[in-house]
């Protein structure tokens, strides 16, 4: 196939699969999601709610009520507690968050309906308590939003008569709270998205989508050598380099070699194993593959398989260096650089016979 042809059928490559191995760091540039907002950032809020609420309870009763007010700030101190102390990681804690302002609430309204004298600070205090439901302490905004509401209708219920004044400001702090309450998820969400976008801009080539060189050295080798030394197991990488890249730019231009890589990028990741496999744009024309639980013979059928479809899919040919390495537990793990240099002493053998060939070895027969 002539490589006009190829480059009138290039389609951008969708990016390549991330490893499923649990211990891969690249977890972190999965499909984001939008963060509890019963986060670690919330607790302090979380205190000062508890805090307040206290106070104001125990500032509602008689002082023959002093044992139900310590009472009360016992049983909310002991739900805060319980609330930072439970699993950051487990939803327990965004429930025990949510709890504890039920809590809240529920014995300011008891000591309200227990006071003796009305007092206009105390319609100040519920307001304020009734805020924190929006201010991001909940896990979602609609459980939040339905706890300000119970509680609203409640502090109504407790009136001696109707007040249309009070009415109108609790459902003008709900409106109010729901609004912001909205407002400050979706930045929030934003913020998470843009989070993750950058984080994956950070291990990703633009051109080709595969990862790219700095992600390599940092995370990906080093964690799927001490995998493969860990449970004993072959780990093969390789090099493969296209020939005479340069002159595909010379003749044609370097858009036309940009989507001759964008191509050579797609049939790596259409050819590799998803979630296991992963491929590296090492530099210019030149892609790494790092292929864990596989031995050097599976290495070289992949390589010889990709040396064969080059041509019908680009037009071009391209030079495979396949090493491998058996590791086993107990024995020193090779290092990251030393797996990398025998796959590129190799892709150089196999340009020296002539290109378009395929040169393999063990790292420990080099």
């Amino acid at each position: 196939m002539h490589l006009h042809h190829a480059i009138d059928d290039i389609r951008k490559p969708a990016p390549l699969p991330l490893p499923a191995h649990s211990h891969d760091p690249q977890q972190e540039a999965a499909p984001p999601r939008l963060a509890s907002a019963c986060g670690t950032h919330t607790w302090p809020l979380l205190a000062l709610h508890a805090g307040a609420s206290a106070v104001f309870a125990a500032a509602l009763l008689p002082p023959a009520g002093w044992p139900l007010a310590l009472a009360c700030c016992l049983l909310i101190l002991a739900m805060l507690l319980r609330a930072v102390r439970a699993p950051a990681a487990q939803p327990g804690r965004a429930a025990s968050g949510t709890a504890l302002l039920a809590l809240d609430l529920v014995v300011f309204l008891l000591c309200y309906a227990l006071r003796e004298t009305d007092a206009g600070w105390h319609a100040t205090a519920f307001c304020i308590l009734l805020a924190a439901p929006y201010a991001g302490i909940t896990r979602q905004l609609l459980g939040g939003a339905g706890l300000a509401v119970a509680a609203s209708l409640a502090w109504l219920g407790l009136q001696d008569d109707f007040q249309a004044g009070n009415a109108a400001t609790l459902l003008l702090l709900n409106l109010t709270g729901l609004c912001a309450g909205h407002c400050q998820q979706r930045q929030r969400r934003e913020q998470v998205l843009q989070h993750a976008v950058l984080a994956e801009q950070a291990v990703r080539d633009h051109l080709t989508g595969c990862y790219n060189r700095r992600y390599l050295d940092e995370h990906l080798l080093g964690a799927e050598l001490a995998r493969s030394q860990r449970h004993g197991l072959c780990l093969t990488a390789i090099l493969c380099d296209l020939d005479h890249f340069k002159r595909i730019n010379d003749a044609h231009g370097h858009a036309a070699g940009d989507a001759v890589l964008r191509t050579f990028a797609g049939l790596l990741g259409n050819a590799t194993r998803r979630g296991i496999d992963s491929v590296v744009r090492h530099g210019g024309e030149e892609f790494l593959l790092i292929l864990p639980e596989t031995d050097l013979a599976g290495g070289v059928r992949l390589a010889e398989r990709l040396r064969d479809g080059l041509a019908q899919h680009i037009g071009t040919t391209a030079s495979f260096g396949v090493a491998s390495v058996a590791c086993a537990p107990g024995r020193p793990a090779p290092g990251a650089a030393a797996l990398v240099a025998a796959a590129d002493r190799l892709l150089y053998q196999a340009k020296h016979a002539g290109r378009n060939c395929v040169r393999a070895a063990m790292l420990d027969a080099l």
